[in-house]
């Protein structure tokens, strides 16, 4: 039985991204019969991990230097086979810049003789003719020239990545892998629609790329014509923030105010529930669909069609009217068009969701992750 070290800066009870995704794939390697090993930062807290979390060795460390300590001591005890870095720029030091960190897999390598797998969640920011930012993309992009010189294999999440980082030095060992199905699990047989009247969901948290005030205006021009339907916004966000107050005074002013349900962060179970009785579930992050998004996992364990923007890193795999229905950015009478033709046509839902369940099966689900990984430990 192999064993796995997995390196990272989060984990339970530490709830974001990272953390989720850890805990993630840590039941995944285990699942496949792996032996599976945590080291992460100390929270502040002193609670312990989540009980989902209770099944890994957890080896806990204050700072770098501890860490360096933490390491060793695990090595010599543990004797992994191999080691899976979780790498996101910004979550190992201010702004990104983490050179220590993205020296970990070369003295790892030299110094245990441990083959190391990165996960790269995120890479770098866009260069900037401005000389801070410009800075900034340049050490990003140093910090990864390191990691992938130095690491067995390379594992990113969606196809604008893969060629990306497959024209470079290292394109033998570059792996896309989606970041699968983290949020949204509730067993499929226990979902029930969770609101008695129909709606369409937005999951997801704020940032500069959501076009929630395209979606708000979108769902106003189809709310005269489906008067009983409703728009629910779930997700990681401050119900009270500004971003929501505007969403709130934007409502009001197209006279639906009465029509949008701010829930927030709910638990696993609601989510599941609400993402299972949705007629639609909406993206509208205008990168686009891609494996990189945890939501878009969830979005097809649903089952329900999908409405998202068609953005730069939408990935090959998702096909117009096949398994989703795509909307260019900036137009807000397509989408109001797609949201309206969605709810309305059934067969159109039916193939949409024969869609969305096969693409699960077939690249996000937990078996198909697992083999990919598998694949990927396996060969270093």
């Amino acid at each position: 039985m192999k064993k796995v070290l997995v390196l990272t800066k989060y984990y339970h009870p530490i709830r974001n991204g990272l953390s989720d995704h850890t805990v993630f794939m840590e039941n995944l390697l285990r699942e496949g019969s792996y032996t599976v090993s945590v080291i992460c930062e100390q929270a502040d807290s002193s609670g312990p991990p989540g009980e989902e979390a209770q099944h890994a060795s957890v080896h806990l460390y204050r700072g770098y230097r501890d860490l360096f300590r933490v390491f060793a001591r695990v090595c010599r005890m543990e004797r992994p086979d191999v080691v899976l870095f979780q790498y996101v720029p910004h979550m190992w030091g201010q702004a990104g810049i983490a050179p220590v960190a993205s020296l970990l897999p070369l003295w790892i390598a030299l110094r245990f003789r441990v083959p190391v797998i990165a996960y790269l969640h995120e890479l770098f920011v866009d260069w900037s003719t401005r000389p801070k930012p410009f800075l900034l993309a340049l050490c990003h992009r140093l910090q990864l020239l390191t990691i992938g010189l130095s690491s067995r294999s390379l594992i990113i999440t969606n196809n604008k990545r893969e060629r990306l980082l497959k024209r470079g030095l290292w394109s033998h060992k570059v792996y896309r892998i989606p970041a699968g199905n983290v949020s949204g699990r509730k067993a499929d047989h226990l979902r029930k629609p969770y609101y008695a009247y129909p709606y369409i969901t937005w999951f997801g948290t704020i940032s500069e790329l959501q076009r929630l005030d395209q979606l708000v205006t979108a769902f106003a021009a189809i709310a005269e014509q489906q008067p009983d339907i409703r728009l629910v916004l779930i997700g990681g966000f401050d119900t009270g923030s500004p971003r929501m107050e505007a969403l709130r005074r934007l409502a009001a002013d197209l006279g639906i105010e009465e029509r949008i349900v701010i829930r927030g962060f709910v638990d696993d179970d609601e989510l599941s529930d609400t993402l299972h009785g949705s007629l639609a579930n909406v993206y509208v992050e205008a990168s686009g669909p891609s494996g990189r998004r945890g939501i878009i996992a969830a979005y097809l364990r649903s089952g329900k069609p999908i409405i998202a923007i068609n953005g730069s890193e939408t990935d090959h795999d998702f096909r117009h009217r096949e398994n989703i229905y795509l909307v260019p950015d900036r137009d807000e009478e397509a989408l109001a068009e797609a949201m309206l033709r969605v709810c309305a046509d059934s067969g159109l839902r039916r193939s949409l969701e024969y869609g969305a369940r096969k693409l699960y099966s077939e690249t996000y689900s937990d078996r198909a992750i697992l083999h990919k990984l598998t694949q990927v430990i396996e060969n270093v």
